[in-house]
């Protein structure tokens, strides 16, 4: 390991790492420990959840073409080393990391509401198109890493890494299983209204309205309109 002023502890030279070669080519490999870029900072990884798109990655169903990259959009962990630029004190924070990196000056980037994941020209989006989570630690712009109440735990944080929202909002659910019922409660803890599950089966349609959801909508029923 190496140290510098602006590290936590030694970070090793080498990670393993859930790694996508292409369609049915996921392995686990040992790769280089990535650096924190000016403005960035490195996150030691204490909990990465798997999303459904990680299946579509193995199974074929989605490719970007970006490849040999390191899986995962849903990690949290603490952060290990500061880059140039960003406050030292930030070190040994436990924050949650926002995946997507837009270019900050379009109309998204620059929306009142925050609109980065519409943006054209993503610079990074962490397991899709640039090295994610799946892995000893990721490195992110400072501006990405969220803190995180020391309430909350990493393993129950990660998930939430998946979505956005803001209080007082619209808000409409795609898919209601472990990530989707996690933001029903998030949405309503927000202030979020209404908000609208979709889901193609009962029980978890019904398991919405019970943890706060406002609708829960078929989405197996086309005559179904806003």
């Amino acid at each position: 390991g190496f140290l510098c002023p602006f590290m936590a502890t030694s970070i090793p030279p080498t990670m393993q790492a859930v790694r996508y070669h292409g369609p049915g080519a996921v392995k686990l490999e040992t790769i280089p420990v990535p650096a924190a870029a000016p403005g960035g900072v490195l996150v030691k990884v204490m909990a990465a959840a798997l999303c459904h798109t990680e299946l579509h990655f193995a199974d074929g169903t989605l490719d970007l073409g970006v490849k040999p990259i390191t899986l995962g959009h849903e990690a949290a962990g603490v952060i290990a080393v500061v880059g140039e630029g960003v406050d030292a004190s930030r070190i040994g924070e436990r924050v949650l990391v926002y995946y997507y990196v837009g270019c900050g000056s379009c109309r998204w980037c620059t929306s009142p509401a925050g609109d980065e994941q519409l943006c054209d020209s993503l610079t990074a989006q962490f397991g899709f198109i640039s090295d994610g989570g799946l892995a000893g630690y990721i490195a992110a712009p400072a501006r990405n890493c969220v803190p995180l109440p020391d309430a909350l735990s990493f393993a129950k944080a990660a998930p939430i890494g998946c979505g956005g929202l803001i209080a007082g909002e619209a808000v409409v659910i795609y898919g209601c299983n472990g990530v989707g019922h996690g933001l029903i409660q998030l949405a309503k803890h927000r202030g979020c209204s209404p908000v609208i599950a979709v889901s193609r089966r009962e029980t978890t349609r019904a398991k919405a309205i019970s943890l706060g959801a406002d609708l829960a909508i078929d989405g197996s029923d086309a005559s179904t309109v806003a």
